[in-house]
């Protein structure tokens, strides 16, 4: 790239690639940004449901994602880059999962009122909400509507903005992503997700009093918290609408929690120091309800088949156990070969 009006060599240069951006800078950094989430469904070619050849299209990420993909990622790019997990480093990373309630996403979305004493931001005809804090972005948006999907799908998500936050999560690069890690970036975004102060669309005011109904009327409004109520008075009010709330709706922030709890995400925005590669911007989907050996230490943690006959450290199935299986148990060698290994 060369600037016309000074005449100088841009020191870098950039390809696209499925949807990501490959940055190559002279100093021998390589920057990775882009969806991963994305990447993977551009490789196995799984499209929007509003994908359309007169449109400009810019990838999917509405699916799930689960630790199989994360690591399957992950193995796709060692091989782009031709580098080990340890040299891909996250700096920004947003934690996230696609929730499927049984309701509509807009419920929700326009009953949130506000987070941590700051009222949230609406985007794209109210769709997409955001509050900004200093260590972190807290976002919830209807990606069904973004995608125009059949399944309702919410998505609630944390962006770490500052890496002393990031470190609670244990995540510092591609090698720290273990079903432990993930756990612990699970956690971080059901906390955020719990602190979220809403008003609940499908309140029944039948069985309420004359002084409950004309509390809600203050209580539905944004600006009645942040504007007229002083910080110190706000825990006895916040107290007085979610009492309506249990007890006269369908509780939607419940619901939520729960689906949050059966499905977990990691991973979004990140940068690189100067090693190898950095990942910038991923959107990693997990399921929390995987199963687990008794012995977890000695099974592979994506194939699940035996590695006791690895290196004592080992997580993964290697040479060794792949030559091994291959020996003993042919059949399930020959599952493991279709299913992982390339032509």
């Amino acid at each position: 790239v060369v600037n016309l009006k000074t005449g100088e060599i841009s020191r870098k240069e950039v390809v696209e690639y499925h949807f990501c951006k490959i940055t190559i800078y002279n100093n021998g950094v390589v920057l990775f940004t882009g969806s991963i989430h994305k990447l993977y469904n551009s490789i196995k070619e799984i499209k929007a449901p509003n994908n359309k050849e007169t449109k400009t299209y810019k990838g999917f990420n509405g699916t799930q994602f689960d630790f199989n993909n994360i690591i399957e990622v992950r193995q796709h790019l060692e091989e782009l880059f031709d580098c080990t997990p340890q040299q891909m480093t996250f700096q920004n990373i947003e934690i996230g999962v696609n929730t499927e309630p049984t309701f509509n996403p807009q419920l929700f979305i326009k009953g949130l009122l506000y987070h941590k004493g700051k009222q949230f931001e609406y985007r794209y005809r109210e769709h997409f909400a955001q509050v900004i804090h200093q260590r972190y972005i807290l976002k919830i948006y209807n990606k069904s509507i973004q995608y125009n999907m059949n399944t309702n799908t919410l998505r609630i998500e944390l962006k770490i903005v500052k890496t002393e936050f990031l470190k609670q999560t244990g995540i510092r690069t591609f090698k720290d992503i273990t079903e432990n890690t993930l756990l612990n970036a699970h956690k971080l975004l059901l906390k955020a997700f719990d602190d979220v102060i809403y008003y609940d669309k499908t309140i029944n005011k039948k069985n309420l009093t004359s002084k409950q109904k004309a509390s809600l009327k203050n209580y539905s409004n944004p600006r009645y918290w942040i504007d007229t109520l002083k910080p110190q008075h706000r825990d006895r009010h916040k107290k007085k609408l979610n009492k309506i709330i249990q007890e006269n709706s369908t509780k939607l922030h419940s619901k939520l929690r729960q689906e949050i709890n059966e499905k977990c995400v990691i991973i979004n925005h990140q940068k690189k120091n100067s090693k190898c590669v950095i990942i910038n911007s991923s959107y990693i989907g997990l399921n929390t309800t995987l199963k687990h050996s008794k012995n977890n230490d000695t099974f592979c943690k994506v194939t699940r088949l035996d590695i006791s006959m690895q290196k004592t450290d080992s997580t993964m199935l290697s040479h060794t156990g792949l030559k091994y299986h291959y020996k003993t148990n042919r059949k399930e060698f020959d599952i493991i070969k279709n299913k992982y290994l390339t032509k």
